[in-house]
Parts: C-alpha cells; sequence; structure tokens
C-alpha cells in the first residue's frame, strides 16, 4: 500500500528466494522531512527506526545510549554521497574556467562541514573519499584563496564588460536553504552577485537533466564503484536538451581515463585511472566540493539485527550503505 507522502506498506512475501526470510510480517515507510521531527518521532516511539543524513540527527542520536546506532563515517562499500554545488559548464558564467576556480577558491570545504555540519561529515577536494586506492590528497583541486577569487573576477568583470552573476538552485527545506545562504554569502564575498532559487525536488531534477541552471546545491556518486558514476561523467551522455552528464563537463581526457578504469581487469590500472579521474576533476571543477555526506541510523532497543546482515553463504553483510538498511533479517523483540 501506498498512500503518497504519508506511508508505505509491504506485506511478508511467503515465496522470498531466501528460505525463512523476512522475519517481519509487515514493514511501513513514513516520510517525515523535518529533522527534529523525524529525531522526536523515534524518542517517542511512533517509529521504531530512522536513518537520515541530516546533522542535528546525527548528533541525536550520538548522544543518547539508549537507542542502537550506526553511522558510515568510517567503513563505507565504495565511495559514499558527495555533497556538493553542480555547476552547469555549458553556459556562463560557470562555462569560464576561471569562474570556476574563483568559486572553488570561495568555498572551503574545512570551513563549510564546519559552520554547516558541526564537523560531523569529512571534507572533501573531489568524488573519492580518503582511504580509497583512487583517493589523492593533492588532486589540483584549487586550495581555498578567497583574495586570488576575487581577482578572478575582477578579470572576468573586466574582460566581459558584465557583472559575474550566479543563480544557485536549491529545495526549500530549511537546511537545505541554510547551506544555499552559505554558499551565497561566500560567493557574494569575491565579487559574484548570486541570487538563490528554491524549487521542488522533482523540479530540481528536470532542470539539471535539462541544462536549464546554472548551479544547484547538490548530493551524488554513493557507488560501490566508480564505474556505476560513468554515465555521470563520461562525454558521450551529453546530448543536446537532455543530459546525464549534468554538469556538461565534456574532457576529453577524462572520457579517456574512465574507459580505462572501465575496461581494465587489473586493480593496479584502475587505481591509475580512477586518480586520474581525480586529478581531471580538480582541474576541469564541475563540482564545488563542500563534503562527504555522513548517514546514520537510530533505533529503538527492541529492533535487532539491523546490522548484522548475513550472505546466502552465511558470511557478514554491510548493514548500512550510504543510508540502506535492509530489512530482510531484522526481529523486533518483545
Amino acid at each position: 500500500e501506498w498512500n503518497v507522502n504519508d506511508h508505505f506498506t509491504a506485506t511478508k512475501n511467503p515465496h522470498y528466494w531466501r528460505p525463512g526470510y523476512p522475519y517481519l510480517d509487515s514493514i511501513t515507510y513514513k516520510p517525515i522531512v523535518d529533522g527534529q521531527q523525524l529525531l522526536n518521532s523515534l524518542l517517542s516511539g511512533s517509529v521504531d527506526i530512522i536513518h537520515s543524513s541530516i546533522t542535528q540527527v546525527t548528533i541525536g542520536l550520538r548522544s543518547n545510549p539508549s537507542l542502537g546506532y550506526i553511522d558510515d563515517s568510517v567503513h563505507v562499500a565504495g565511495e559514499s554521497d558527495m555533497n556538493c554545488l553542480l555547476l552547469n559548464l555549458s553556459q556562463p558564467p560557470f562555462d569560464n574556467l576561471k569562474i570556476r576556480q574563483a568559486a572553488a577558491m570561495a568555498i572551503s570545504s574545512a570551513q563549510y562541514t564546519k559552520v554547516i555540519n558541526k564537523g560531523i561529515d569529512p571534507t572533501s577536494n573531489g568524488p573519492f573519499v580518503s582511504g580509497s586506492p583512487y583517493y589523492l590528497t593533492e588532486n589540483g583541486y584549487p586550495a581555498p584563496n578567497p583574495a586570488k577569487a576575487r581577482q578572478l573576477v575582477q578579470q572576468v568583470q573586466q574582460e566581459t564588460g558584465q557583472p559575474v552573476a550566479v543563480g544557485i538552485e536549491h529545495t526549500p527545506d530549511a537546511g537545505t536553504t541554510i547551506i544555499a545562504e552559505y554558499l551565497q554569502q561566500q560567493l557574494v564575498v569575491v565579487g559574484m552577485k548570486v541570487t538563490l532559487l528554491p524549487v521542488q525536488q522533482d523540479q530540481q531534477i528536470n532542470t539539471a537533466l535539462l541544462g536549464k541552471f546554472q548551479a544547484q546545491v547538490w548530493r551524488q556518486f554513493g557507488a560501490i564503484d566508480p564505474d556505476l558514476n560513468y554515465i555521470f561523467w563520461s562525454t558521450t551522455t551529453i546530448k543536446p536538451g537532455f543530459s546525464i552528464n549534468m554538469a556538461r563537463n565534456n574532457d576529453p581526457a577524462l572520457e579517456t581515463a574512465l574507459l580505462q578504469g572501465r575496461r581494465s581487469p587489473a586493480q593496479a590500472d584502475r587505481n591509475t585511472a580512477y586518480q586520474q579521474v581525480n586529478k581531471l576533476m580538480g582541474s576541469d571543477i564541475p563540482y564545488i566540493w563542500t563534503g562527504r555526506t555522513v548517514w546514520s541510523c537510530g533505533a529503538q532497543p527492541k529492533v535487532q539485527n539491523f546490522d548484522n546482515p548475513t550472505t546466502p553463504s552465511g558470511q557478514r553483510a554491510y548493514g548500512f550503505v550510504t543510508g540502506a538498511v535492509w530489512p530482510t533479517q531484522i526481529w523486533l523483540s518483545s
């Protein structure tokens, strides 16, 4: 049963492919957008388990030892979701590399995670997390430098005779609005004129696909393997009118590196290829990286086994991947 914006309820499949599972007779999902309301729903017992990437929820869960709790701040399968400002490289002002460089220099990931995420989310300089074989401490992504950013903005204004004007789309919820306002403030400091454009999420995704935007508050790229992001980074998916490469970064060198990564069976070669992808992301700057997303999950004490699934062969499986919990082996204690 699906009642849009209220709940989705599924019942046990008696013919499930793994004998003996699932343990639960039914499960109901409830969308709760507001972070504090979500946390309060768990604390009051009106829901049994929650997951979230909202900082205030994670802080609340970590501070309550009576709850079951996990997050993916340390262990992550593959790559985590990355917070960023998605840029449209096919139209002004971000078709100009100098403006992309200025935006990157204006927005410090370290300051962002401190101000916006209270230090919960680790910093980011690209699509790969520290500990990944594809991660590079120095990948060419510009270091924070507001003074240099102002110089670049002034240079472009002199060259074009126009102010550098940016529209940032964002969903209108309170948390994302705070993020948009922070990004606006940092870009204004270096001389850009920034307008915030609140839009609903479905509309935001459509404008990203259609290229009818300049910049968007964005989160993406969590994947077990980077090849799963090929369609979002490949030059072959940039099409007139509709592009799954939403940044529209048309760098042939990036396409070459992506193909090397997906074609080679040797892990060492794949490491080299995706490290090159990392470097090209750092120089092309299709995204302004703000931080790596931390997902957390909290549960009432009666919710058992939500982080201890096993494979059909009995081996330990990941219980929590980018916010997803597998309900098949969960049960409730009496």
